[in-house]
């Protein structure tokens, strides 16, 4: 039989290769020139500031956007994209204006929804020219993921709130959704699957924003033109939430040591059986 001193020493070997590998591979994730770190106690928040899409009013209107991420795991554009931006551009359709809920406010549903990050190592992003998003190399794709948000009736993979009406939003309308990552080098980095989507599965992300109609005071009225930064007159900021996949050194020593206990049980089990 294994004797129980054995057993606590081989788990308190895998135990202690599972601690050395955090401290050890737990350092700075580098993808494309973005860098996180993937131990930071906000891992994993990633925040845009100031992005800008259209206006909506119908059901199967498209609502397109842009943007450039501002922070991530509370680190500047400095830090985690030196010498580089991290620009965005986004899409969903709507699909839905269920009833609202008691009380002040309209609600849209959105789906078919993609958001798409791309590193420009020029660093020539300027929100007032929409053309200078979606510039770079692609980094990471984000698909939408069908989930439920207590309050709203149907299922989407995008909810909003809107204060005013859906296609002139006032101050304090707010976004809610899921997403997973699906595509570009940075994807298997964030296959976490941690984010409940209130179905009884889980997405790799929520996002949650802010946003309000305010057009550039040159804007006169909506441009037809994608390229034109009067074709969005609203603004906002958003923050994505997930988690970020653990390094394959630091769970291949986990494994090392587990599997190291289960070659002495099995070591001690023959014995036993010979003594038997």
């Amino acid at each position: 039989m294994l004797k129980k001193k054995s057993v606590g020493i081989a788990l308190a070997c895998a135990l202690a290769l599972g601690a050395w590998s955090g401290s050890t591979f737990a350092t700075p994730i580098n993808v494309g020139g973005v860098v996180w770190d993937p131990s930071s106690p906000l891992d994993l928040t990633i925040q845009a500031i100031n992005f800008r899409e259209t206006s909506v009013s119908k059901v199967n209107d498209v609502l397109t956007g842009y943007g450039m991420i501002a922070s991530f795991n509370g680190t500047n554009q400095a830090t985690f994209c030196p010498g580089c931006d991290l620009n965005f551009t986004f899409q969903y359709t709507v699909t839905a204006f269920p009833p609202s809920p008691p009380g002040p406010g309209n609600q849209a549903e959105f789906s078919l929804g993609s958001i798409s990050f791309f590193v420009d190592n020029t660093s020539s992003f300027n929100v007032l020219d929409p053309t200078t998003a979606g510039v770079g190399t692609p980094w990471l794709t984000l698909s939408g993921h069908t989930g439920s948000v207590l309050g709203f009736a149907g299922t989407a993979q995008l909810f909003s709130t809107v204060v005013g009406t859906v296609a002139n939003p006032l101050s304090g309308s707010t976004g809610f959704g899921f997403l997973d990552a699906t595509g570009g080098p940075a994807a298997p980095f964030f296959q976490t699957h941690t984010q409940a989507d209130g179905l009884g599965g889980f997405a790799d992300f929520t996002l949650n924003s802010e946003f309000l109609f305010s057009a550039v005071r040159t804007c006169t009225s909506i441009s037809p033109d994608p390229t034109n930064i009067c074709h969005y007159p609203i603004t906002g900021t958003a923050t994505l939430i997930g988690r970020t996949v653990p390094e394959p050194g630091e769970m291949g020593l986990l494994g090392l040591g587990l599997a190291f206990l289960g070659l002495l049980v099995r070591r001690r089990g023959k014995e036993a059986d010979g003594h038997a």
